[in-house]
């Protein structure tokens, strides 16, 4: 225990506790079985409340046990009484001891399908706010469960929004049997006060599943939180629901031959005497003449790999157990007589000692952290079995990393080691894959028993959407504004800078860097390649601003919107983009130009910028300034483990092609040394009350200067 303020100070309070002893009386029936492991349950119940006898001493180990107390005492045997009576007979507790001694297999996910949901616009929306306007914004839900599962953008002082975004929701056995809705909930934003209902729709689970594979439009009213309740506007969108598709038969793997422990191939086992419709195997009362007749059996998920018509689907990664987890011995032997001893210690790791890890799994899918594990506390071989689901758009580029931490008190939790898992390979002989990797790339060693499994849904998304929801976008020169209504861009005529912004990030061309073409209408802007980092890209766009308004309006005088969900990933294209005039120009950036914006927005379109742009998939080193809040750092310091410190040295290491290494390359070289060191905590960083003085910069820094908090932070799930 610590007594402190903040993260300034503090005091530690040592307690010892200790367990002398446990005496009970216990009742066992176990299940036995004639193929290994040989045991199936395990039933168990006590006879009593047990004997246990704890002892806490505080402040001193010779002051007395204040269990001894007469209170304290009782309180205790209380406890111990009601945490045990569910153990107590005539209660018991069954644990199945085959799935715990044999190997790990999932076999299926839970998801059953998966719900696609665009959210088009929504028209005649209720005014929330004094100006006769709302700042929309719809969360989609299961109505029971209640929990936000996907929320779109805000999109300010406007009634007739248009979104276009889509969302995946994964819809398991739970949500049927519980019989729930499909909700979407409009909300209006408001900047300091609760956000205000607008309306919202339920659909049944179980109607939406009625006819698969078939995206629905619907146009519904807005209600109330009560069905009766009628409020003002209608909901466009689509929704539908596809489900898994079985394994493909044909592409089932054979059954490998047995070998011997040498590795050479054993004979062929010789084909039973007895006719297969006269075989009697365990549980079978009869022979079964009609055995012969039975379809094939179904494909083993361990040995058929994903359809590759099917890219889109359901990943499963659940992280068993790690064993042998333990610290690195960074400092090595030490002091003036280590003359032949070993360097470093390279005994076994065990269960009592100062170097045990307080470990923790995080699970990272394409750059994106969604699930975080319990803390294991002081252990060399924690057990997790958690995991997740998630829904992959394409798991040919797909890619999954467990990332292992270290659970510091008073310092930034170190990564003990990463398991990269890109699922091309990963799934390469199998739909499931169970195994031991060793974690790498972080300041601990263990092998972590992991298991990965990919079901794809039958559903064809456009290549556009099928790749990652983080990235950046490399805008390449040049850039081209064509001007057809010359009457609404007077502001031209001299040219103008332009800033180019995503939801995560802004830069800005100079007015210097632009070619005015009288004749034509045209300008053209030669720049250096902008790259601006950007998450949630489906959601996200670019949008290019023209002109500034004037000395104290800083409102632009044209725009131009991209939207990034219209965008291949990797492939370097060129897109022509209407360039539109308005009275809210700021309202208009985050709507999508459609027909439905035509009528109810008062806009103009006065002519088209042409763009150079390639989306990189993924994280990279101009997403580090971005990365504000823990999930967001922890990606990050994830990616930049694997890739990002092995791509700026790549860079680096070309520092001194032209024969001198300048004072640019020189810092810049020292910078990743440092960072290098930092990250495997060798160096200063091998030393505690560094890496303590450096948490508590952080700790101060956020609280007396806080950053603005990001726009859509991720969400990360946890265990129940």
């Amino acid at each position: 225990f610590f007594l402190g303020a903040f993260d300034w100070l503090h005091i530690p309070i040592p307690i010892w506790v200790q367990v002398e002893g446990i005496a009970a009386t216990v009742r066992l029936r176990i299940q036995f079985i004639p193929e290994p492991p040989f045991v199936r349950n395990l039933t168990f119940t006590l006879m009593g409340v047990p004997a246990v006898e704890v002892s806490v001493v505080p402040l001193a180990s010779r002051l007395p046990n204040v269990l001894d107390l007469p209170f304290v005492s009782k309180f205790v045997k209380m406890a111990i009484a009601a945490g045990t009576a569910s153990l107590i007979a005539p209660k018991s507790m069954t644990l199945n001891l085959k799935e715990m001694l044999s190997a790990a297999v999932v076999g299926d996910t839970q998801a059953l399908g998966v719900f696609v949901i665009t959210i088009h616009y929504a028209e005649g929306l209720s005014a929330q706010d004094r100006n006769g306007k709302s700042d929309p914004y719809i969360v989609l839900a299961y109505a029971k469960f209640g929990k936000p599962l996907y929320s779109t953008r805000i999109i300010l002082g406007d009634v007739n929004p248009v979104f276009e975004e889509t969302a995946m929701m994964l819809v398991t056995r739970n949500e049927v049997q519980a019989e729930e809705d499909l909700s979407a909930m409009l909300w209006d934003s408001d900047k300091r006060t609760a956000d205000d209902l607008i309306g919202r729709v339920q659909v049944p689970v179980k109607k939406l599943m009625a006819e698969p594979n078939v995206i629905h439009k619907r146009v519904d009213p807005l209600m109330g939180f009560e069905d009766a309740n009628k409020m003002d506007g209608k909901l466009h969108w689509s929704i539908g629901y596809f489900e898994k598709v079985p394994l493909n038969k044909d592409l089932e793997r054979p059954i490998p031959p047995p070998k011997d422990a040498q590795g050479n191939v054993q004979a062929e086992p010789k084909p039973p005497r007895t006719a297969p419709e006269m075989e009697m195997r365990p549980g079978d009362k009869a022979p079964n003449p009609a055995a012969h007749d039975l379809p094939p059996p179904p494909p083993d998920v361990q040995r058929t790999p994903p359809d590759p018509e099917w890219p889109s689907g359901i990943l499963s990664v659940i992280v068993h157990q790690i064993n042998n987890l333990e610290r690195q011995n960074l400092k090595g032997t030490t002091g003036q007589d280590r003359e032949g001893q070993a360097g470093q210690d390279t005994d076994e790791p065990s269960e009592e000692g100062s170097n045990l890890p307080s470990s923790y799994c995080e699970i990272v899918v394409n750059d994106d952290l969604v699930y975080k594990t319990r803390v294991k506390q002081y252990s060399s071989m924690p057990f997790f079995e958690a995991g997740t689901e998630v829904f992959v758009r394409n798991w040919h580029t797909a890619v999954a990393r467990v990332v292992v931490r270290d659970s510091r008190l008073r310092e930034r939790d170190p990564i003990l080691g990463i398991v990269n898992l890109p699922l091309a390979q990963i799934l390469k002989e199998g739909s499931e894959v169970t195994r031991l990797y060793s974690i790498q790339e972080g300041v601990g060693f263990g092998r972590a028993n992991i298991s990965v499994l990919f079901r794809s849904v039958k559903l064809q998304l456009p290549r556009p959407a099928l790749g990652w929801d983080t990235a950046t976008v490399e805008i390449s020169r040049p850039l081209t504004l064509s001007i057809q209504d010359k009457s609404k861009a007077a502001w031209l005529n001299k040219g103008t800078n332009v800033v180019v912004s995503t939801t995560d990030s802004t830069d800005q061309i100079s007015k210097a860097a632009v070619a005015v073409d009288s004749a034509s209408g045209k300008l053209t802007w030669e720049f250096d390649q902008l790259r601006l980092p950007v998450y949630t890209r489906y959601a996200s766009s670019v949008y290019f601003e023209f002109g500034t308004g004037g000395l104290f309006d800083r409102t632009p005088d044209a725009i131009a919107v991209l939207w990034l969900k219209d965008v291949i990933d990797d492939e370097e294209t060129t897109i022509e983009v209407p360039v539109v005039v308005g009275k809210d120009l700021k309202q208009l950036r985050q709507n999508v130009l459609n027909d439905f914006a035509k009528k109810t927005h008062d806009y103009q379109v006065i002519g088209t910028l042409k763009v150079q742009l390639r989306v990189d998939s993924g994280l990279d080193m101009d997403h580090e300034k971005n990365a504000k809040s823990q999930a967001r750092r922890h990606a990050f310091e994830a990616y930049d483990h694997i890739e990002g410190e092995a791509q700026v040295a790549e860079r680096l290491a070309h520092a001194g092609d032209d024969g001198v290494i300048d004072k640019q390359e020189r810092k810049a070289i020292n910078a990743a040394h440092e960072r290098q060191l930092e990250n495997r905590q060798r160096g200063v960083a091998g030393y505690k009350p560094y890496r303590t003085m450096k948490w508590i910069k952080q700790g101060i820094k956020n609280r007396v200067s806080p950053d603005k908090p990001p726009k859509r932070e991720p969400t990360v799930n946890t265990e129940a």
